[in-house]
């Protein structure tokens, strides 16, 4: 065999052996990307409440005390407060839920607003994501909405009754325990937190809650808030009544329902 020959075999042999290596490497390739695609693409949302279909990272829930007006002071502080859920209090994947507390509960039992907070959109990848599909969904059904609550919040008249352990009572049934949400569990309050009704009333009745825990309006008020984090924002109505001994009570109130103040703070006006 001549020694062209010899070489034209192993030119060949060479050219067959880099053109295996070349469609295994793109195979490895393409298949590491479908694995990119399908195995790291970002969570499906559920289109009713927008919230992951794998399920909520954690529950947030607003309850407002609509008892009492707001004055005009109270009102602008309230709207840059309830913003605040739309800039980043309320996280990506989380369920935020409304409740309104109005003066017969009854009537507040349920959600007024109850949606995830779908995200922006702005750090996801294009390659597994629709990031301004999620734009949208964020301004449009998650952002705005805030606008109306602030009005769907607030009352023209005071209320005879202001009844927070019952609404507290609600939202622990129909909230945290409804959606029954793995993750952290936050809960803010907008009140005056004077309880006012006709089985135990603040304005006439005891402060001291290891009074009250003995009562059967206790027992009947009484509810399961374990592992959550509760922030109360304090409207000032009566300040003579609102002082330390009134927080002390809603401390303990929370701490026997398994729950914590974390936080405490005023809304201007």
């Amino acid at each position: 065999m001549s020694t062209q020959s010899l070489a034209a075999q192993r030119r060949r042999r060479r050219e067959i052996f880099l053109g295996v290596l070349t469609l295994a490497l793109a195979l490895t390739l393409s298949g590491g990307a479908v694995v990119l695609f399908f195995g790291t693409q970002d969570d499906t949302l559920e289109p009713n409440t927008l919230c992951p279909e794998s399920g909520p990272k954690g529950h947030v829930i607003l309850l407002v005390d609509k008892t009492d007006p707001f004055n005009f002071t109270q009102k602008q502080a309230f709207l840059q407060y309830l913003a605040e859920f739309g800039r980043g209090k309320v996280a990506e994947g989380e369920l935020f839920s409304v409740f309104a507390l109005g003066a017969d509960f009854t009537s507040n039992a349920r959600p007024v607003f109850e949606m995830c907070n779908p995200g922006k959109g702005e750090d996801k990848n294009i390659w597994t994501s629709n990031p301004e599909k999620l734009r949208r969904l964020f301004d449009d059904r998650f952002l705005a909405p805030m606008g109306a609550l602030a009005d769907q919040l607030a009352s023209e008249t005071p209320a005879a009754n202001s009844p927070i352990m019952e609404m507290l009572q609600l939202v622990a049934i129909n909230g945290f325990r409804a959606r029954n949400v793995t993750g952290p569990r936050r809960l803010h309050v907008v009140s005056d937190m004077l309880q006012n009704t006709a089985g135990f009333s603040q304005y006439r009745g005891e402060t001291d809650f290891q009074v009250f825990r003995d009562t059967a309006q206790f027992q009947k008020v009484r509810t399961d808030l374990s592992k959550v984090d509760v922030e109360i924002t304090y409207l000032l109505t009566n300040p003579t009544r609102q002082n330390r001994r009134h927080l002390k009570f809603w401390e303990d109130y929370f701490q026997d329902l398994g729950a914590a103040i974390v936080s405490v703070r005023l809304l201007e006006g």
